[in-house]
Order: C-alpha cells, then structure tokens, then sequence
C-alpha cells in the first residue's frame, strides 16, 4: 500500500518575510481572537510529512521531537520537498516579529518524516509515525495526505488512537468533484469515521475547486493560496486542502489549550468534534453537506447559533454524555 501526499500548488516563494504577517486563514478561523487567553503553550501536534526546516527562523523553537521513517538515519528529517515545513507553519509558525505567524503558535511540535521527497510514502512509514505518536501521547495529530486506499490494519490503528483520546484531523483530498462514485472523492485516512475530514475554501468562503467531496466532509478551513513557512528559511503561497488541514489542527491546539487551563484536564475527541460542529458557520446547503461539511469553523462565531448548533442538539439528545456537554455550552460554560 502506498501513499502520496495530496497534489498542492506552489504559487509564490519568497526567501525571506522581514515584516511578520498572518495569513487570512489564521485570521479566517478566528485564532488572533484566542490569542490573549492561550496560544497553545503546551499542547502536543504531531505532524506525519515530508519532514520539516529544523533550522525555520519561525519554527526551531516549536519543535521538540522528530523521527525520520523513510531511511535508516532516524533523525535526518530534512525537508526536501516543502509540504511538510508550509503545513508546519500554519499550526505553530512563532510570534517573533518576523515571517508569519501561526493558528497556535506556542503549541509544541512532533513532527515524524514519512513522505520522501517526492512525497511518497509506504504503509510501514505511517504506521511507524502514527505509533510514535502515541507513544509521545500527542494530543492532535496532523495528516495531510490521502489515498484510495486502505486495510484493516490501518484502519485498527486509527481506531485505537482515537479510543486513547488523540484527535485526528486529515485533508479530504485534492480530487474535486466527480460524476462518478455518487460525487464522492475523499479519500483516507480521512473517509475513516474517527478522523476529521477538512475540506477547503478560498478567501470568499467558496469551495476550493480542487476541494474533495463527499459525505465524510466534516469542517471546512481557509485552503487556497496559504502563506506559511517554506524550504530554507523561506516562505511561499501554496494551496491544497492540506493546507486547511493544519488550519483545523492548530484550532483543536487552542482548543486543548483552554481545556487545560480551565478544567485542568484535555477534552476528549468527541468534545472536540461537537464544539468543532456547533461553531461553524453553515455554508452550501443547510445543515451537514458533501462540500463544507458542518461548515466554517471561526472562534469568532463562539457567541452565535445556527442551524448546525440546533441540529447538533437533536442529533445528540438520547445521549445524556452529550447533552450535559451541550447545556455547558448553552450556559457559557465550556468555552466562552
């Protein structure tokens, strides 16, 4: 079984950003309003890429550990592609006056090199990634890749990472909208049922046209024409919706951040996805679809309800877990 990450576009690349900027998809989910309560400081996002700029001015400081799976020199995770550095940075890219800044930028960094340099990949390497990412007991892993593919054994590991309480999010793909397979294209791992399935948008809220779909299109992030962080110190515009994946990623590490500093504990990964659910703005057709999934998610909607919150509520009401998270939420407890 083989693996390729998801076909991006390099649109522009700059060696250097002297004056620190932050990308409409930060400011598209809302994450400057966040920044004043928590940034992310302690929580750990592993990354599964192409490997990652160790010596990125915006990301040295963010990383703590790294494996290389695709050679014998387990700690080479030289970038040689780009992917993984650009998707780096918009999950934890530093405060720093300089370059850019990310969704959480204080979050820790776990990045595992599974991706060559052509970003291929085989089963071995993910699989290796993602059981050492659960041995650094991560509280959100990244996966910007997707294939058609997939087995038991894989779906077995998914499963149990989950059932350990790490959140899960993945790009939905790069295959647009198709006639055939019901209009379906997401691929995996994001077609598994306890994985976040992230489709992309461009500035105007629309659907990227080479944004995957289908019924699996949970959360819907900022994914055409991204800046972040790239090769030698570099930065560069790409799109994809691995680039509204890491969107999602740095979300759920504020999220996990406030979790810790308000009740002292982390939330599971269903309270992730309900909260995920009940804040995105409703786009496409109402309630859940096959573009946008739940829809936007933006902090900035925190204090708004939509249709999604009203469904959410019916969805959930036999199950009496969910409806005390619900009423908390009503009361403005858990996040407001």
């Amino acid at each position: 079984m083989r693996f390729k990450i998801s076909d991006f576009k390099v649109l522009d690349v700059r060696r250097s950003q002297k004056r620190e900027v932050i990308d409409y998809g930060v400011e598209m989910v809302g994450a400057p309003l966040e920044w004043s309560e928590t940034t992310g400081k302690g929580i750990k996002v592993g990354v599964i890429d192409t490997g990652i700029d160790v010596n990125h001015e915006d990301l040295r400081g963010r990383i703590k550990e790294y494996v290389n799976f695709t050679s014998s020199d387990r700690q080479n995770v030289l970038d040689d592609n780009g992917h993984g550095t650009h998707v780096a940075g918009i999950i934890a890219a530093e405060r720093n006056n300089v370059g850019v800044i990310g969704v959480a930028p204080e979050a820790d960094l776990y990045i595992a090199k599974a991706f060559d340099k052509d970003g291929s990949a085989d089963f071995e390497a993910i699989r290796n990634s993602l059981v050492w990412m659960a041995e650094r007991n991560v509280d959100v892993i990244n996966m910007s890749f997707s294939s058609q593919t997939t087995s038991r054994e894989y779906q077995k590991i998914i499963s149990d990472l989950y059932a350990s309480g790490i959140t899960l999010v993945c790009a939905a793909g790069n295959e647009g909208a198709s006639e055939g397979d019901n209009g379906d294209t997401i691929g995996y791992p994001a077609r598994f049922d306890e994985t976040i399935a992230v489709t992309a948008v461009d500035i105007n809220k629309k659907r990227a046209d080479f944004s995957s779909v289908g019924a699996e299109a949970e959360i819907a992030a900022a994914g055409k024409d991204i800046y972040s962080c790239y090769l030698d110190n570099g930065y560069a515009t790409l799109s994809g919706t691995s680039m509204a994946t890491p969107v999602i990623t740095g979300a759920v590490a504020l999220l996990q951040a406030k979790g810790l500093r308000r009740y002292k504990r982390r939330l599971t990964p269903e309270e992730i996805r309900l909260v995920l659910h009940i804040y995105s703005e409703d786009l496409g057709e109402a309630g859940r679809d096959t573009e946008y999934g739940f829809g936007l998610f933006s902090f900035g909607r925190f204090n708004r309800t939509d249709y999604v919150y009203d469904n959410a509520a019916l969805r959930t009401r036999g199950s009496l877990r969910t409806d005390m998270i619900l009423n908390a939420i009503i009361a403005g407890i858990l996040l407001l």
